[in-house]
């Protein structure tokens, strides 16, 4: 028993070590977390650093969410833009009002005003971790469900100042300054 033991550990020890496979790149790993969870990846706006993403709508539609690794605050964002823009709207005040009643009752993130003035959801996750596909799912699933809830009544309030449905400015996502509220 002894010397077939001592012979199992120099095999074991005269085997090249296994490669530790290689860390996943911030694309490759949310595109892997978006594959499971059914969204569909716009390549065409993506980058190494900021991935755009469609989640469909139980109406037909598609909500789009922007997944920004912004390496200089550590921080992975999730960012949903399309609600509208206060730009011209004649009841600002109360569009502000309903955003942060809404803040106050949902469950992850907040909205805002970036400096062009359109709205914007938004959760920050701290990037020094790897988050995991339960965290993303319910991260992604939360945010997307606020924003089909909330939307028609950001809509409403806004009138007829904020419908025009241009797609979202991937590029926005992360670099907003947001407005106080």
């Amino acid at each position: 028993w002894a010397s077939a033991f001592a012979q199992q550990t120099a095999q074991e020890q005269t085997q090249p070590p296994k490669a530790r496979p290689r860390p996943l790149t911030f694309a490759e790993r949310m595109k892997q977390y978006l594959a499971r969870t059914g969204a569909t990846i716009d390549e065409s706006k993506s980058t190494s650093d900021m991935i755009v993403s469609n989640a469909a709508d139980a109406k037909g539609g598609k909500i789009t969410v922007v997944l920004v690794n912004d390496r200089r605050r550590n921080l992975l964002g999730f960012y949903i833009y399309n609600f509208g823009s206060v730009k011209n709207a004649a009841n600002k005040e109360e569009v502000y009002k309903y955003l942060l009643e809404a803040n106050d009752a949902i469950t992850i993130g907040s909205f805002f005003v970036d400096p062009d003035e359109d709205i914007g959801y938004k959760y920050l996750v701290n990037g020094a971790q790897t988050m995991s596909q339960a965290a993303f799912e319910s991260t992604y699933f939360t945010m997307t469900s606020v924003a089909r809830e909330r939307k028609p009544a950001i809509r409403r309030l806004l009138g007829g100042s904020g419908r025009e449905d241009k797609p979202p400015d991937a590029k926005k996502a992360g670099q907003e300054k947001p407005q106080l509220l």
